[in-house]
């Protein structure tokens, strides 16, 4: 007895099927450690000769970098979040909107050079997963105009 063919077996596809171009892009949301951006005289230069995109509750600073993929650094300052279990709970919540986010902030051409970003969380309040997403991914939006 032959067992029936399961609905989503993909080499049955028929050719004549018209898949849009959006979902032939592979990419990964991955977060790798080669992403984070980790050294201390990088992230001076990120203060000292970047550029500012304020959307508030974040003040995202970016810089262009020689490196074949973005880096990013998320901080949320002591001084506003005392407790540590906030400032982790908001520092993941950046990571995961970015995270979700990045593949649509990869450049369309080979020659758009790759940027280092520090977003930091300047408001007192913690904020909702939803609207932290919407705001990250208007910012990378706005940095991709930019560069």
């Amino acid at each position: 007895m032959e067992k029936p063919s399961k609905p989503n077996d993909l080499s049955e596809a028929s050719s004549t099927e018209v898949v849009p171009h959006h979902l032939h892009i592979k990419v990964s949301t991955r977060f790798p450690k080669e992403e984070k951006l980790t050294s201390v005289i990088r992230i001076q230069e990120i203060f000292d000769k970047g550029a500012v995109l304020f959307i508030h509750p974040l003040k995202i600073y970016y810089l262009t970098n020689d490196c074949p993929y973005n880096r990013v650094l998320i901080t949320v300052p002591k001084r506003l979040h005392k407790k540590a279990v906030s400032r982790n709970l908001l520092k993941r919540r950046i990571r995961e909107a970015y995270r979700l986010n990045k593949g649509y902030f990869l450049p369309d051409t080979p020659s758009v050079q790759f940027v280092d970003i520090n977003i930091v969380y300047i408001s007192g309040d913690i904020m909702e997963f939803k609207p932290l997403n919407n705001k990250i991914s208007n910012a990378l939006g706005k940095i991709k105009k930019i560069i």
